[in-house]
């Protein structure tokens, strides 16, 4: 990908050992990714490349803020992120016919350098929730957008229960 030369690391060169990287990583970065759900961010990511004689260890370190909306009320809010991961890169004859494992990167033996951006841009949308609510702090009342709440409540009715489950409820185990 061209604009991610900076995340390719030439481990030929290097010597045994842990040898350390920084990258600030910013909304430049998610353009080169086809529709990322980050268009916005402030993220260092600290990286522990540690060359053994077989195989390699990459660590990451990842700390920042990512730009997000509120999924209740889409409100803009910076969100925190932080998550730790490692990656073990294996040498393979034919890297693609290699199965899928978690946490695992095959590269060919030709290979100089190895392109980290992909797992960076991965595990950078690793470290948001499932859900963003940036309205809810712990222990107050969520503080969303009333006008765009207003528009979202559903009235539930309560359906009438069938009075033969009734009897279920006083079995106990």
């Amino acid at each position: 990908m061209k604009g991610l030369r900076e995340f390719e690391i030439p481990y030929i060169g290097l010597k045994l050992g842990v040898h350390k990287f920084n990258y600030d990583v910013d909304g430049q970065f998610f353009k080169h990714f086809e529709e990322s759900p980050i268009h916005d961010c402030k993220v260092n990511v600290r990286v522990e490349f540690e060359k053994k004689e077989t195989f390699f260890i990459i660590n990451f370190f990842i700390d920042g803020s990512v730009k997000a909306e509120c999924d209740r009320c889409v409100v803009p809010f910076d969100k925190q992120i932080f998550g730790d991961y490692v990656c073990y890169v294996k040498f393979a004859e034919d890297p693609l016919k290699m199965e899928d494992e978690p946490e695992v990167m095959y590269i060919g033996r030709e290979e100089s350098v190895i392109d980290i951006s992909h797992l960076v841009y991965e595990y950078i949308n690793l470290c948001l929730p499932m859900q963003l609510l940036g309205c809810e702090k712990p222990g107050e009342e969520p503080q969303c957008n009333k006008e765009v709440l207003k528009h979202l409540t559903v009235e539930i009715k309560k359906e009438k229960v069938d009075p033969r489950w009734d009897a279920l409820k006083n079995l106990k185990n």
